[in-house]
């Protein structure tokens, strides 16, 4: 953040301050949905999507037999404590 303020200061004239003080130069437009921030959302979206792609494969595997075994194992675990 700090490295991105300082190459646009730096790229402005006078070095993006202001002649009187050292002070930030106030003229400069406010930041706005520029083509930054839109890369940034379709990065996002781009991610989101293969997250839920990810996700989906991996719930629509099969559970693992050894897995079910050992739910199995601690239901009956339970149910004879309780029993």
């Amino acid at each position: 953040m700090v490295d991105k303020l300082q190459s646009r200061e730096a790229a402005e004239p006078g070095g993006g301050t202001s002649q009187a003080g050292g002070q930030a130069n106030s003229s400069a437009a406010p930041a706005g949905p520029g083509p930054k921030s839109q890369d940034r959302r379709a990065q996002q979206r781009a991610i989101s999507h293969g997250l839920r792609q990810f996700f989906d494969g991996v719930a629509s595997e099969p559970i693992p037999d050894e897995f079910l075994e050992l739910l199995k194992k601690i239901d009956q675990e339970k149910s004879g404590r309780s029993g």
